[in-house]
């Protein structure tokens, strides 16, 4: 057999930002809420699916507090890592170099900058890993791997396996994810997608996904599952059979997708039988101007005047909205924070995330930002959403950093917390008696 390790590396959960740090010190609410959605890695699972019999494969997941046993040998390490990851990363495979331990490493950052993670791991595998996997293993193991892999195109995720969820610690998480999607049409300047997976969206076919849920309840009968696609809905007749099928399965689940899920009351309805209950949209911004910068074809911001009207149709529907904040485009003030936290609050926002807008590697503008001479940090641990790393164009770094603080104490106070749910409530109720 041959002993292989798949490592998740820990990461900087919630950056080194110090006004945010001192919040959550002082309350957990923050950390409940983003542990109910932290699931195992499901690159690294999904790769796991790819061994042979022959591979005895050990899952072993620092991020969420496993031990990585470095006095052990392995004949093969995989890591994967996002930016925040990626030092551990680097530390991981140096260390296990040094064991005679042949080492991987693949994920977002090792596909921007294959350059930089080939000094540490003696194969890199950029992009997604499915179409070349087997050319490495069978390389492997013949002693003549290669050290890099790039796959000529992208993956068909309808031959993808099923995610190897039996090899986790189950007493680690909360909930379990499933990916039914890969790329995304949409063309946000700060997202990674069209980086890894492109803007084609390819689905996997129905009964893949229930092989996976079943996979999973097979471990965990009562889960919660989190489809961890970047955008779940964008084909609306291909999502409807999907969620049809899922309402069968008995399932409790949440997904991500973008706020035009809204439009389509059939898929509202199908959610809330389905077994939905909270759906993460990125809001990112509640000014038009601030959403142009962010997206070339202004496809966000020509949907802002309707945010309140789409948010409302998808509270009444019954479903909660994680929505998701970004702070610090070119055209946020002081005076952003305190509008967006009204704004959250008026228009029932169950939970939310509030972020510092992040220059990624890889991404539009990292690339529009560095030409600027604006990235004033490229120490990758501070990627993280929390952490200021450019030069902000109206705010003070201080003030973007404070800021973010300030929105997650006061969302989350009793008295705010209360004032949102009984807008949800009092929104309910209106729609019912319009019934």
């Amino acid at each position: 057999m041959i002993k292989t390790a798949l490592i998740v590396p820990k990461g900087s959960k919630y950056g080194k930002n110090t006004y945010l740090k001192t919040f959550l010190e002082q309350n957990d609410i923050v950390s409940k809420f983003y542990g109910a959605w932290e699931t195992p890695n499901l690159s690294l699972l999904t790769i796991a699916g790819l061994f042979p019999d022959d591979y005895e494969l050990h899952f072993i997941d620092e991020d969420h507090g496993e031990r990585i046993p470095f006095e052990e040998h392995f004949d093969l390490v995989l890591v994967t890592g996002m930016t925040q990851q990626i030092n551990r990363a680097y530390e991981i495979v140096k260390a296990f170099r040094l064991n005679q331990c042949y080492t991987v490493i693949g994920g977002i950052h090792a596909t921007i900058y294959p350059e930089e993670a080939s000094k540490y791991a003696d194969t890199v595998i950029i992009g997604e890993a499915e179409p070349v996997f087997d050319q490495f293993l069978n390389d492997f193991s013949n002693m003549a791997a290669r050290k890099i892999y790039k796959a000529e195109c992208f993956a068909d995720i309808r031959k993808s396996p099923v995610p190897r969820y039996d090899l986790v610690n189950k007493s680690l998480y909360s909930s379990y994810s499933i990916q039914t999607t890969r790329g995304c049409p949409r063309t946000c300047s700060y997202c990674t997608l069209p980086v890894m997976y492109g803007s084609v969206y390819r689905c996997k076919s129905v009964e893949q996904v229930m092989s996976e849920i079943r996979a999973i309840k097979r471990i965990e009968p009562n889960p919660f599952i989190f489809f961890a696609d970047d955008n779940m809905f964008v084909n609306r007749e291909n999502s409807k059979k999907l969620i049809r099928a899922i309402e069968k399965e008995g399932i409790i689940w949440g997904t991500q997708t973008d706020l035009s899920v809204a439009e389509d009351l059939e898929i509202l309805q199908l959610l809330k039988s389905s077994g939905c209950r909270w759906l993460f949209i990125g809001f990112e911004n509640i000014s038009r101007s601030g959403l142009e910068l962010l997206d070339a074809r202004k496809w966000k911001a020509n949907l802002v005047d309707r945010y309140q009207k789409l948010i409302d149709q998808i509270n009444r529907s019954g479903i909660y909205i994680w929505g998701s904040f970004m702070f610090g485009s070119d055209h946020d003030d002081s005076g952003v924070f305190e509008n967006t936290l009204k704004f959250a609050i008026d228009n029932g926002i169950y939970s939310g995330s509030f972020t510092i807008m992040t220059p990624l590697p890889g991404t539009e503008l990292f690339k529009q930002m560095e030409k600027n001479d604006r990235i004033i940090d490229y120490d990758w641990s501070r990627y993280t959403f929390w952490d200021v790393v450019y030069k902000p164009k109206l705010l003070t770094e201080e003030e973007l950093a404070k800021g973010v603080a300030y929105l997650y104490h006061h969302f989350y106070s009793i008295d705010n917390t209360r004032k949102r749910m009984g807008n949800i409530k009092k929104l309910l109720k209106k729609h019912g008696q319009d019934e």
